[in-house]
């Protein structure tokens, strides 16, 4: 037997947004790392049948018909300098570069359509690999995708698993088998350790306070997947109507930034009187390497929407959940990520 095991196979994403919807990204401009799920991009094809039409004299199928296709994974990483930059460049969308080499400074934002911004993501291809040659078991490439969403998860304890991030994606169907991508070099990546952290919600630092167990935030963007299905969408094989449609655009749909954490609960507390009076305020979170791979996300208004007294192992604790808020002057969030990669969300030099 040739069987294989799943750690064998190689992954590479797009670094430089794609020219358009159906233009693959090219191996130069990729990216290659590891991950830790063993999720795929796992295409679909959907199909349809002729059982519920009349004038064949029976109710059973005769034909099978290709009607789209779908692509999605998720990449599950300890979180990184440069694997934090790539997914929220691409997840929120709008992404200002500055600084030089080894510091550059990637300034993410939501896209906002009153503001001249486009309504549709930047896109990426994705190359899964396994086994590359003649005798591949995997070589394929999703071309066209968005990120759906990027989830990061901070705990407590020793150990890398304390800190890590989540991306989900969605493609247009697009798919180039085999890839005609040659695997670049492994990315060297920059652990954010959650020893690093730095938190300050509603103006309590929880981390000079000593009394933070957890925390989650991120970003969904709510990819309404049918509406890439226009009229003159297009064919798996171009101008091919018995391969399968797929999508010609991404459209974003209602976006969502979410905010929740655990801590400590003990005298001079302040979540329950916060949520009560309905306090609104900014929160800072803070990950970092050294000065120049490091991620700050920032929501620049929230107001607590529960706070729950609870127990975790036997101690007193409080978890919370923020609604984050628009602000007048400074918008919703702003995440800057800084790493040592250039590029990132940006058109291919």
């Amino acid at each position: 037997m040739s069987v294989a095991r799943m750690q064998e196979i190689l992954v590479a994403v797009g670094k430089n947004k794609q020219s358009a919807i159906g233009t693959a990204n090219t191996a130069a401009e990729m990216l290659h790392w590891g991950k830790l799920n063993a999720s795929t991009a796992n295409p679909k094809l959907n199909t349809e049948n002729d059982a519920d039409e009349y004038g064949k004299g029976h109710e059973w199928a005769t034909q099978n018909f290709k009607t789209s296709w779908d692509v999605g994974g998720s990449f599950e990483k300890h979180a990184s300098a440069e694997f934090a930059a790539w997914a929220f460049g691409f997840g929120l969308g709008k992404v200002v570069e500055t600084g030089t080499s080894p510091n550059y400074v990637l300034t993410c934002t939501p896209l906002i359509p009153s503001a001249g911004d486009d309504v549709e993501l930047p896109l990426f291809s994705v190359v899964e690999q396994m086994r590359p040659g003649a005798s591949a078991i995997l070589d394929r490439m999703a071309v066209g995708c968005a990120i759906e969403s990027v989830q990061l998860a901070v705990g407590h304890g020793p150990g890398r698993d304390n800190s890590k991030l989540t991306v989900e994606y969605t493609g247009s169907g697009k798919l180039t088998e085999p890839s005609t991508i040659t695997m670049p070099a492994d990315t060297a990546e920059k652990l954010l350790p959650s020893a690093s952290l730095t938190l300050t919600i509603n103006g309590v630092d929880y981390v000079a306070n000593r009394n933070i167990l957890s925390l989650e935030t991120g970003w969904k963007n709510n990819i309404p997947p049918d509406y890439g299905f226009y009229p003159g969408s297009d064919f798996q094989t171009s101008g091919d109507g018995s391969s399968g449609a797929i999508r010609g655009r991404m459209l974003y749909g209602k976006r969502e930034g979410n905010l929740k954490f655990t801590a400590f609960y003990e005298y001079g507390s302040t979540e329950l009187a916060l949520l009560k009076a309905q306090t609104t305020g900014t929160a800072a979170i803070g990950l970092s390497y050294d000065t120049n791979n490091a991620l700050t996300i920032t929501w620049q208004q929230v107001a607590f929407a529960t706070a729950e007294v609870a127990e975790t192992d036997g101690w007193v604790t409080v978890s919370v959940e923020c609604t984050p808020q628009y602000h007048a002057t400074n918008g919703l969030v702003t995440v800057v990520a800084k790493s040592g990669i250039t590029g990132i969300a940006q058109a291919a030099a």
